[in-house]
């Protein structure tokens, strides 16, 4: 009986000291309001200056910084010489003869084509172009005339201040 009975003591302090315990745990995670509100504050705005940094840089490399025009660029087409052709074999620099360049507005169906006569010219501005959302994408002629396929699309949305 006696045994029973320090069972019972022991199970009761148990459970006193998992309830104590969980009280002293839960104790120590409630939030101070101020504190918490603080740095949650703190912390958008840190982010808030970040985001406005990265796409501050974004726009700049697009030639898209309306915060500073005096050092807007015109956004330009680049692209490097392919080293294969699609069957894999090689593709030297002195066999290319050209590039096209195909677009269209986005609303649009039908292709135009750029062509460029020179192997040597990797890149294109397109400060002559009217405002629009663009797709752009471009093949590689050899020196027998073949054309690869174009390659994937590229969107860029001129605006007018680009224009300017």
């Amino acid at each position: 009986m006696m045994t029973r009975a320090m069972q019972i003591l022991r199970g009761r302090s148990l459970a006193r000291s998992t309830t104590l315990a969980c009280v002293l745990i839960l104790a120590g995670c409630q939030e101070d309001s101020r504190a918490s509100k603080t740095s949650t504050d703190q912390a958008a705005s840190i982010a808030g200056q970040r985001l406005d940094k990265a796409m501050g840089s974004f726009r700049t490399a697009l030639g898209q910084d309306s915060s500073n025009k005096q050092q807007m660029r015109a956004p330009t087409l680049t692209w490097n010489a392919p080293l294969t052709r699609e069957d894999g074999s090689s593709l030297h620099p002195g066999q290319i003869s050209g590039y096209r360049i195909y677009y269209r507005l986005k609303h649009e169906n039908t292709l135009k084509v750029i062509p460029v006569d020179s192997p040597q010219q990797h890149h294109f501005t397109l400060n002559a172009m009217p405002p629009g959302a663009y797709e752009f994408s471009i093949t590689t002629v050899d020196d027998n005339g073949l054309e690869s396929r174009r390659s994937t699309p590229v969107s860029i949305n001129l605006t007018q201040a680009q224009q300017g």
